[in-house]
């Protein structure tokens, strides 16, 4: 059918007898024969029953005739307009299609009186009868006509006269009245308007800046003529709304695109008749002109409060202006403006048609819907600009004399009108807009303190705190049972959580992913808020402190004293025996829900009391004393003591999770102990009995999740009070540590029931136990110097130290994977199975902690105490961690590993870290969280883990093994790194006279299955291991001193080459890869791309810290850092050595979940640039090179062949990286190549063969490489271009025929009259014997980078091949420059 479709040579007008003109004659003319095949091969092409080869030649046809006939393509585009047929939708958009994919493509080939004739008939067409509601009703054609205007539009807006837009204008103003057959035109005009606006806003990057500037000018030339227009039709059609409600929501969506770029005085004029006319829409019945109006409404505001923060900052620089009369506020114009947006009818109109629309559950399903929840979203941002624009009201006011007394009373009476709407909201049930009442409330009380004195609002407050940290209970089959039917607390409840659970629904499909992906951030914001509302109660003066504390403890002392009652009559609440009909009532998971609410609110509450009360800082200890006079009366302290001795006899027994909390309220209020010494002692015993009565029970076999929650939070509990309360703790030392230790011993008969085979590190009980431990034993070292308390210290090895001898007593391999039942055979039980497993993983857990800590608390100890630590731990490196290291390695290794084709299954990717190399470890979409926040969200909470336990899901054992094999081959290389950064002597460690340690070491450990290792366990080898050993390696003044820094050296010269040819491979593979991925798919492609990312880049920081210095220094949250203390595992020293209880208990408790063991760092290195280097800091202070580096010049300047290899190998390495993909790497490194290199060609040229060592050509390209593969990064794009030129600069004296020769083959039509103009001026320069002329014609960075850009302008402007075959389709940052911290 389509083979058929031939040229014609007939000739016809273009638009039939309303053509007077004639178009120029093409090679194909317009004839009915030829329009007939248009419209078959366009029917041909939407046809879903015609075949692929018929599709493929209609399409073809068709792109021809657009191609290379675009006056014919203009005739029939025309033509199709008047089809009357079953399809004529389809092909009138064709039509629309043709003409505007002319104007798009053909508009400058085209003559001015052609282009002229297409703008006539279109107007023509606009105004005629043939735009009726049959041609326009379906919505993509008349979108498709108003783009194609607005095409026009953007193409001869740089006419003088006669533009489309004006004609667009003038027929705006003829439209005076509203009619029937007008109000199609009028439609359509309106869309213009608004997708021009779209245009130079939302998509201005797609356009020209030249381009878009003019239409801008354009526009606001006219604007004086629009917006009256539209402002008087958007009135009219208020009338008529219920006839033409789509015209009506399209001219206000029309005057909203105007509203958000326009300036605000355009509209000053009629903002208060905009405000009324927007209210009136908002109150009418259809939701979709509701929606509209809010638009509206919410620019206006925008508008207006940016227009007076401008106005306040020009009153704060030039106090002129801030005395001229134009500066005076306009008390009764804000009225009528506060009035209209405050008052109580319209507040009353929001909460009756938003905020409260039906009291009926089955009708507010039917009221949710998608403009009812984005109206309920914009009335949360309307609030947060409101309350801003409250408090900057109140900022002038406090700098104006107003003598208006009835305006001051009217705004004081519509700000409490709206914190009490405010206070309405926080418990509304689209948690979204509760967050927004939130964040409104925060910014009152931040920058209006004086709130503090009102108990009333303070109360009520922390009462919608409480409730708001409430989840949304989805309902399932095994919580049908609504007890107690006579409650109306219970009905109230259940009533609330329907609501939620309804506006939850329809955005989320199950309770995990409304939890992943909102709820757990919204909980965040409201922890933060919490403290941040306690915390105002404390002024940071002094002064302040004086003058605004007895009204701040006042109230704070009321909160104190609800918070206590609530928790009684909560307790009060909670029966002590229950049956599993009462378990599974929604009675009581509404209880367990409630009372982990409250914990998450008294928690942060008295967090704040007892960091201010109970400080170290000798700053604040009068203020502190103060305070405490003030907050801690007797009835208040005697309440608190009540409460706490009340809790100490409360023992639930309805949920685990519910004992939990009271065993971290318990330690949270230890600090009351000072008013009542011998309660600090029940508190201890009561968190150490109930540990050791679940333990007991667990290893007996009994309710061992139950045990392990419980053992876990009792830990979590006793932990933090070591954490902060150590100086209590030790006063019970004695008695203390060895049944602490006991605990801990214990724990490793324990696992034999446990249904764990790795060990979280965060939720892990006996690890909790160590961690408080050496917490007590190393404060008694340090304040007592006690050396005979260093025997405690064999206490909390000797468990680790029994089960290495189980575990490892083996001589290789096999037996090793026997022993573990790596193979799963079946011939031993799985119970033993599980013991030997979990008890090896824990016995390097406990290891790591110990090492880790030891490490920080160095500098502390003296010198002898510290050396008899180093030395009692390496046994444990020499005899066991070698021996497992070896074993791990030796897996991934065919040759060695007999068992490997069984194995190979599970030597694979765990999920585990699929998901963390994805970044979406817990939820696939846990990075797309709905909520803007600066803090990390919290975890999944305590009751979740218990329904969710519940749901019956299992783990395959394949995923377990393979899981349990990747940590195991994580924990230990962290711990052979741990060992270098605390015990720097085994670098220079003999075993025998010859035989140094670390020859022995790295062969075992790296070099011996180098090769056979994946690449995703190199990238571990690397992160915990080698970036530590060199990182910490220094040279020490022994004999030994050169003979280490040389086998340092051998090292490095064996390590460096191979990573690097390596990683070469691996991005060459990937480049040359395309990846097909789409959203929510885990490929095993793109998780090789994120290794290849963190191998380089842990690779770059290697190298870095072999080059320079590393600073001790403590880096903030976030950032990376150089630091010699701790550099590696920061994460997991939080985590590990009490981070959360120096915060909140909550933090810790429902902090981290499950399996969150870290595995790389990478957040640090994609999310922060706060590295600690000054070369990246915009300074040009000189770095320190390393005392390894410096020994290594030294050498080659004594002509050393593995000094000079190895710096060869560094130059090269260090100028390959500038070509991969990722601009971390380019970042790191281009402070560093230009001093390096200039040292390294300054020893280079001294050689008679230097060509033996550098190659020229090929360091050059790939600098120019680097420049092609970066060069949409316009950071690093300008570093690169002048990096060239210092680098052509430095080699063209000595090796100018081979950087010529790259210029030449690498940069398409060179300009050759430029680069000797170039070298002219550099030779000219070297020539030059006066000093003083040399320097003035020296070349300045700004003519150097100009010169450089211009030569090579061809090869940046051509298409990079690069790009062509890159199948980078990760959504990772690796080709920018800098990247917002989101912590």
């Amino acid at each position: 059918m389509i083979d058929q479709l031939s040229k014609t040579n007939n000739s016809n007008d273009l638009f039939g007898e309303q053509t007077p003109k004639k178009m120029p004659q093409e090679t194909m003319t317009f004839t009915n024969e030829l329009f007939q095949r248009v419209i078959t091969a366009v029917l041909c092409s939407l046809n879903p029953t015609t075949t692929n080869n018929e599709k493929q030649n209609a399409l073809n046809f068709l792109e021809d005739l657009k191609e290379n006939h675009p006056l014919r393509c203009l005739t029939i585009g025309f033509e199709l307009f008047k089809q009357q047929t079953n399809n004529d939708s389809l092909l009138h958009h064709y039509g629309i299609h043709l003409i505007e994919s002319i104007v798009k493509h053909k508009w400058s080939s085209l003559k001015q009186d052609e282009r002229y004739l297409v703008k006539e008939q279109l107007f023509i067409l606009i105004k005629s009868s043939c735009l009726n509601q049959t041609f326009m009703d379906p919505i993509y054609i008349r979108n498709a006509l108003a783009k194609c205007l607005v095409e026009i539009i953007k193409r001869d807006c740089f006419e003088k006269v006669n533009t489309t837009l004006d004609e667009v204008v003038l027929m705006t103003q003829s439209i005076t009245r509203i009619e029937d057959n007008n109000s199609t035109q009028l439609e359509l005009i309106l869309l213009v308007y608004r997708f021009l606006n779209e245009e130079v806003t939302i998509y201005a990057q797609s356009i020209q800046i030249h381009r878009r500037r003019q239409l801008l000018n354009q526009l606001q030339k006219r604007l004086s003529d629009i917006l009256p227009c539209l402002i008087r039709i958007s009135n009219d059609l208020l009338a008529v709304n219920d006839q033409r409600e789509r015209l009506t929501q399209t001219c206000l969506l029309a005057v909203n695109s105007f509203l958000i770029w326009v300036e605000y005085n355009h509209f000053e004029q009629y903002e208060l008749f905009l405000c009324e006319l927007f209210l009136k829409y908002f109150q009418l019945n259809s939701v979709k002109l509701r929606h509209a109006s809010f638009e509206c409404l919410l620019s206006l505001v925008n508008k207006r409060l940016a227009k007076k923060q401008l106005q306040q900052q020009q009153h704060q620089r030039n106090k002129r202006i801030a005395l001229s009369p134009s500066a005076a506020l306009n008390c009764q114009q804000e009225k009528i403006f506060l009035d209209y947006l405050l008052g109580d009818n319209t507040l009353g109109m929001f909460y009756r048609l938003l905020i409260s629309p039906t009291d009926s559950i089955e009708q507010l399903r039917t009221v949710v819907t998608n403009d009812h929840l984005n109206c309920l979203k914009m009335l949360g941002q309307l609030l947060v600009k409101l309350a801003n624009y409250l408090l900057q009201l109140f900022q002038q006011l406090a700098t104006k004399s107003i003598d208006d007394d009835q305006f001051l009373t009217f705004v004081n009476e519509r700000t409490r009108s709206f914190l009490q709407f405010l206070l309405l909201l926080n418990q509304h049930p689209f948690h979204l807009l509760s967050l927004n009442s939130y964040q409104a409330l925060n910014a009152f009380i931040i920058r209006q303190p004086t709130l503090l004195s009102n108990e009333q609002f303070c109360l009520k407050l922390v009462q919608n705190l409480k409730e708001s940290l409430h989840r949304v209970h989805f309902p399932s089959s095994s919580t049908t049972t609504l007890l107690d039917n006579g409650n109306e607390i219970l009905k109230r409840q259940y009533e609330h959580n329907q609501k939620c659970f309804i506006y939850a629904l329809y955005e989320y499909d199950s309770e995990e992913q409304f939890y992943w992906k909102f709820f757990s951030q919204y909980r965040t914001e409201l922890q933060k808020l919490i403290k941040s509302f306690i915390s105002m109660f404390f002024p940071d003066t002094i002064a302040e402190r004086s003058v605004a504390i007895e009204i701040n403890m006042s109230c704070l002392k009321s909160i104190l004293q609800s918070l206590l009652a609530f928790l009684e009559s909560i307790i009060q609440r909670t029966p002590n025996k229950t049956d599993n009909q009462v378990q599974t009532s929604l009675s009581s998971i509404y209880l367990i829900i409630e009372w982990e609410a409250f914990y998450l609110l008294i928690d942060h509450v008295l967090f704040i009391v007892r960091k201010e009360l109970f400080s170290s800082s000798t700053s604040i200890i009068k203020s502190q004393q103060r305070i405490e006079q003030l907050l801690m009366t007797s009835t208040m302290t005697e309440q608190f003591l009540r409460t706490l001795r009340f809790l100490l006899q409360f023992t639930p027994n309805l949920s685990e999770h519910i004992h939990g909390h009271v065993l971290n309220l318990l330690s949270v209020m230890f600090f009351i102990t000072k008013h009542d010494p011998s309660l600090s002692i029940q508190i201890i015993q009561r968190l150490l009995t109930t540990f050791q009565l679940y333990q007991q029970q667990s290893i007996a076999g009994s309710s061992i999740h139950e045990c392990e929650i419980m053992q876990t939070q009792a830990a979590n509990a006793f932990l933090y009070l070591c954490k902060n309360f150590t100086a209590k703790m030790i006063d019970y030392y004695s008695e203390l540590f060895p049944f602490i230790c006991q605990l801990y011993k214990d724990e490793f008969q324990l696992t034999k029931t446990s249904l764990s085979i790795t060990i979280d590190e965060s939720l892990c009980p006996a690890l909790k136990l160590l961690d408080a431990a050496q917490t007590l034993l190393y404060y008694k070292l340090i304040h007592s110097n006690d050396q005979t308390q260093f025997e405690a210290f064999y206490e909390l090895i000797k468990p680790i130290y029994e089960t290495f001898l189980t575990s490892l007593n083996v001589d290789s391999l096999v037996p090793f994977i026997q022993y573990l039942d790596l193979c799963s055979n079946g011939t031993i039980d799985m119970n033993v199975v599980r013991y030997r497993r979990r008890n090896l993983m824990l016995a390097l857990h406990c290891l790591c902690l110990l090492i880790r800590y030891s490490k920080q608390q160095q500098q502390q100890l003296n010198p002898l105490m510290r050396s008899k630590i180093a030395v009692c731990l390496r046994p444990f490196l020499f005899d066991h961690i070698l021996k497992v290291t070896q074993y791990c390695n030796q897996l991934y290794d065919r040759q060695i590993n007999p068992f490997y084709d069984m194995l190979k299954n599970n030597l694979t990717y765990s999920d585990t870290e699929k998901q963390l190399y994805l970044g979406t470890y817990e939820s696939n979409n846990m990075a797309k969280a709905t909520i803007t926040s600066t803090t990390t969200p919290s975890s999944l909470p305590v009751s979740f883990v218990r329904f969710q336990t519940m749901s019956g899901v299992v783990i395959v054992d394949d995923q377990r093994l393979r899981d349990y094999i990747h940590r195991l081959f994580d924990i230990c290389y962290q711990i052979n790194g741990m060992y270098f950064a605390h015990d720097n002597d085994l670098y220079y460690l003999k075993l025998t006279d010859d035989n140094y340690f670390i020859k022995t070491f790295l062969q075992k450990v790296l070099f011996q299955n180098l090769k056979t290792l994946p690449s995703f366990r190199l990238r571990i080898v690397l992160r915990h291991f080698c970036r530590s050993f060199v990182e910490h390696y220094c040279s020490l003044i022994t004999l030994d001193k050169e003979i280490i820094n040389e086998l340092f050296l051998t090292f490095l010269d064996i390590f460096l080459p191979y990573i690097q040819q390596s990683l070469t491979t691996m991005w060459n593979s990937l480049l040359t890869t395309t990846i097909n991925y789409q959203e929510g798919e885990c490929s095993d492609e793109v998780i090789e791309e994120c290794v290849c990312v963190l191998l380089t880049r842990d690779f770059v920081d290697i190298i870095r810290y072999f080059i320079y210095k590393t600073t001790t220094t403590t880096t903030t949250t976030g950032g990376q850092t150089n630091s010699t203390s701790s550099g590696t595992n920061k994460k997991k020293n939080k985590t590990m050595n009490g981070h959360a209880h120096s915060e909140s208990m909550c933090e810790e408790t429902n902090g981290t979940s499950g399996d969150t063991d870290q595995i790389d760092e990478w957040d640090e290195q994609t999310t922060s640039y706060g590295i600690n280097n000054k070369l990246l800091n915009g300074t040009q202070e000189k770095m320190d090179y390393s005392d390894l580096f410096n020994f290594m010049i030294k050498m080659s300047r004594q002509n050393s062949t593995l000094a000079l290899r190895l710096l060869s190998y560094v130059v090269k390495t260090l100028f390959e990286c500038l070509t991969f993909p990722d601009a971390y790497c380019v970042n790191r490194f281009l402070p560093i190549i230009l001093p390096l290199t200039k040292l390294y060609t300054d020893i280079i040229d001294k050689h008679v063969n230097s060509s033996s060592f550098i190659d020229i050509k090929f360091l050059f390209q790939c600098l120019l490489r680097g420049l092609e593969r970066h060069n949409e990064n316009e950071g690093v794009n300008t570093n690169l271009i002048s990096l060239i030129g210092h680098i052509y600069e430095l080699w063209h004296n000595q090796y100018q025929t081979e950087l010529d020769i790259v210029l030449y083959q690498t940069i398409p039509q060179l300009n050759i009259e430029l680069l000797n103009t170039y070298k002219t001026r550099l030779l000219s320069n070297i020539n030059n014997n006066n000093e003083q002329q040399r320097k003035s014609q020296q070349i300045t960075e700004r003519e150097r980078r100009d010169t450089i850009k211009n030569l090579l302008n061809p090869l940046l402007l051509s298409p990079m091949s690069s790009n062509k075959n890159e199948g980078l389709n990760l959504k990772i940052p690796f080709n920018q420059t800098t990247v917002l911290t989101t912590i």
